[in-house]
């Protein structure tokens, strides 16, 4: 019984890190999306031109994107410093 949870545990850690990466790779494609229609449209500020939507949603994806791939590694090898981090 005990056993039958552990399992359910790690593939739910699984799941929800899937969810984390897939949420990470929709962001990261509508920043590269917006990079590439809109170009330098959507600056957000006139001082800092490269700060822009798209370019903080492509840093936002790419991190989440990573976050969420350690956490699958983490919970599928169940390594503890992996799902630390």
């Amino acid at each position: 019984m005990a056993r039958a949870c552990l399992q359910a545990v790690k593939y739910l850690m699984f799941a929800f890190n899937l969810l984390f990466w897939l949420g990470g790779c929709g962001v990261l494609g509508v920043g590269i999306w917006l990079a590439a229609t809109q170009g330098s449209f959507a600056t957000l500020s006139s001082s800092f031109p490269s700060l822009s939507a798209a370019n903080l949603l492509i840093i936002t994806g790419a991190f989440v994107m990573a976050i969420g791939f350690v956490g699958c590694l983490g919970a599928i090898k169940e390594n503890k410093c992996l799902l630390l981090t």
